[in-house]
């Protein structure tokens, strides 16, 4: 039974081997984490599907709560910038 519910929140995260963002479908709250403790993650922005910048956040830690409660229910990119100015984009759905 517990493995079961290991498998369920792991589908939940979106893990691109170099940030962990979770719970991804989210509601109002997404937590960032890098998952090397030594690199930074410097901005988050998120654009909508057609391209419109929707939000951008200024971290400068190695983690973040997000409060995503301001942006309607859809599918957004995200756009992070670590220290090292590594970028990567993933999708995070907004319920």
């Amino acid at each position: 039974m517990k493995a079961q519910s290991t498998r369920a929140f792991e589908g939940q995260k979106t893990d691109d081997g170099v940030l962990v963002a979770f719970p991804n479908p989210t509601k109002d709250v997404l937590i960032l984490k890098s998952k090397d403790n030594s690199a930074k993650i410097r901005t988050v922005t998120f654009f909508s599907i057609l391209g419109a910048q929707v939000a951008e956040y200024t971290i400068n830690n190695n983690n973040a709560e997000l409060r995503l409660d301001k942006l309607r229910p859809g599918k957004y990119l995200m756009r992070y910038v670590l220290d090292d100015n590594t970028q990567k984009i993933t999708q995070i759905i907004k319920q």
